[in-house]
């Protein structure tokens, strides 16, 4: 930053240094000089329609305050894209209407400067200001105010570069402007949440069909879905726990050609040998939401051992979010025959498990990801708002204050005492946790939901099949016994004789082996052919029923009556909870005279 002295007016110089060490910020304040000051206005020269030098600002509030509200790990810059590039020692005339200051930020670290350079940011009041940069850089805007809207008129200095907005420009102005500024320092694409910063040869590279817009669309996909599961959700109303205003920076690192990602200070920085993951539609994915997921992390919660396993939570969603319709990460097999869950399935077979020696961060991150399985979409934003709302002198401080207040404050968030859980795990509660977690009052969940895959969740409300006995009032005993609809097989099932159809009212009681409190009864109906001789047959199931509950076995109350589809999905039956012992389905009207179930499932505690 240039010296300059004017004694009509001075203006503070904040010069800040970002690290590219993954949870480094530093912030110094190296001088406080005079800022030179033009008192004349100048004109500034638009050359075509895409150089823009009168932006109104948005206020998006203090980057350092929302990460405190946050509680997250990450201090990121935030800025918006001008779409003008400084060059080293240049003078830019910048005026600033109405009341409230901005800052000014000529170039982006990692990309406009080696090593051991400083990024500088300088803080403009209302009037006009001359600024510049010894080594010069892209020119970025931030309105750090909570309210307002602040205009600001870039009036001399910078030339323009190629800057692409999501739903301001088409394919067509991104080709135009590549042909405009064919040599530009760099090029930038911005969509609602985003702003790309990347080399012009790597975009010419890399872009899929020189379209941006598909591209775009996915990053602000991808950060909606990590804002969602953060409780800051501008677009769910059910998860509206605060929203967020800020614009995420991912930006080449030009200087360096070997792979890798991080993230920084200024957001998540790509090497120019990793950049094509970042450009190429069809390459986008895990390192954008794994390097964006890092700044969404609440340090109250990220012990030592879990910063490479939390972090990914945000990349699942994201992902989820992205690819719908692709094979779930945790599931995919890998080049040693297992998937995520298989690993993690052969640690919790073993015995005297301590979770945080755990060697795989994907094994380690199976646990997080059960609970969101297990209690649904709300869980996580309602951890995050839980935490974000804890006064600061009740924040955790320590890895095993983070640890213990984890378990408790997930089971509050579950409303289920989720000790058994982190149990199976070998996340160990001390026995003041357990004693505050009784205190809580909550049921003790009895579902193995650390069994639960993406493919096949568990209720964690489920009563499990081996505390459960089940008999009919007729069955085929040999291919099709009672025992069938709670051995949790689907390719099995319970089935009236058949040499005896329309004898109703059939009847299929399960005994849950002690009075629960139950509110929920699943019906999985059989497959098409699943009998001994395969032959398509739907018979049997249930399309009309009775539910009845008892405490003894011997005296039968009526508390539901209800119909189920004739097809092959998962049926439910709610009611109001109950106490009771033995559940009875009885069977008014099956298909073609039969009654049958591949499963039945009741869920309660």
């Amino acid at each position: 930053m240039n010296r300059r002295e004017n004694s009509r007016l001075q203006k503070p110089i904040k010069v800040f240094a970002t690290s590219a060490i993954l949870a480094t910020t530093l912030f110094t304040p190296i001088m406080t000089n005079n800022l030179g000051v033009q008192a004349e206005t100048i004109s500034a020269q638009t050359v075509n329609q895409y150089e823009q030098r009168v932006f109104d600002l948005p206020g998006t509030g203090s980057y350092q305050d929302e990460s405190n509200r946050n509680r997250s790990n990450q201090h990121q810059n935030n800025f918006m894209p001008t779409g003008l590039y400084v060059k080293p020692g240049e003078q830019v005339t910048i005026n600033v209407s109405g009341s409230q200051k901005i800052r000014a930020i000529i170039g982006a670290y990692h990309y406009d400067k080696n090593d051991n350079i400083w990024n500088a940011a300088v803080e403009l009041s209302p009037g006009s200001h001359v600024i510049s940069s010894s080594v010069g850089g892209l020119l970025g805007l931030d309105n750090f105010n909570d309210t307002g809207t602040v205009k600001v008129e870039v009036l001399q200095g910078g030339s323009p570069i190629p800057l692409f907005e999501l739903g301001k420009h088409t394919k067509e102005d991104w080709n135009a402007m590549m042909t405009i500024y064919p040599n530009a320092h760099a090029v930038q694409l911005k969509s609602k949440k985003a702003v790309l910063t990347v080399t012009q040869d790597d975009a010419k590279k890399y872009i899929v069909d020189q379209n941006p817009i598909p591209l775009l669309e996915n990053y602000d996909k991808m950060i909606q879905a990590q804002d969602e599961i953060s409780g800051l959700s501008e677009t769910n109303p059910n998860l509206l726990h605060r929203t967020t205003r800020r614009i995420w920076a991912f930006t080449e690192n030009p200087n360096t050609d070997t792979w890798g990602f991080t993230n920084t200070w200024e957001g998540a920085v790509f090497n120019k040998g990793s950049i094509r993951s970042a450009l190429d539609i069809n390459e986008f994915g895990w390192g954008e939401m794994h390097e964006a997921g890092h700044a969404r992390q609440q340090h109250p919660w990220t012990w030592g051992a879990v910063v490479e396993g939390t972090v990914n939570l945000y990349s699942l969603a994201a992902f989820q979010q992205v690819y719908p319709d692709r094979q779930p990460p945790l599931e995919k097999v890998g080049g040693n025959g297992q998937s995520n869950y298989d690993a993690a399935f052969n640690y919790l077979k073993q015995t005297n498990k301590d979770y945080n020696t755990i060697g795989d961060d994907f094994v380690k991150l199976v646990m997080f990801w059960q609970l969101h399985l297990a209690y649904g979409q709300n869980f996580y934003p309602d951890l995050h708002k839980l935490y974000r709302e804890l006064p600061n002198d009740q924040l955790p401080n320590t890895d095993t204050q983070k640890i213990q207040e984890f378990i408790y404050n997930t089971t509050k968030v579950a409303k289920q005492n989720l000790l058994p859980f982190f149990d199976q795990w070998g996340l160990q509660a001390s026995q003041e946790t357990r004693q505050k977690i009784e205190a809580l009052n909550y049921p003790k969940l009895a579902a193995p939901i650390w069994e639960a895959t993406d493919s096949e969740p568990i209720d964690p409300w489920l009563i499990p099949h081996k505390i459960e006995n089940a008999t009919a009032s007729s069955e085929e005993s040999v291919v099709n016994p009672a025992s069938n609809a709670i051995d949790g097989n689907p390719d099995t099932i319970w089935h009236s004789q058949w040499s005896t159809p329309n004898q109703y009212p059939y009847s299929l009681t399960i005994d849950l082996g002690d009075t629960r409190t139950i509110a929920k009864l699943g019906y999985l109906p059989r497959k098409d052919g699943a009998n001994p001789s395969g032959d398509g047959s739907q018979n049997g199931r249930i399309l009309n029923y009775k539910l009845y509950g008892s405490i003894d076995g011997i005296n039968y109350y009526w508390f539901l009556t209800g119909t189920w589809e004739n097809n092959q999905k998962k049926q439910f039956a709610s009611f109001d909870p109950l106490s009771t012992r033995y559940v009875k389905i009885e069977v008014l009207n099956g298909v073609n005279g039969y009654a049958s179930a591949a499963e039945v499932n009741i869920l309660g505690y």
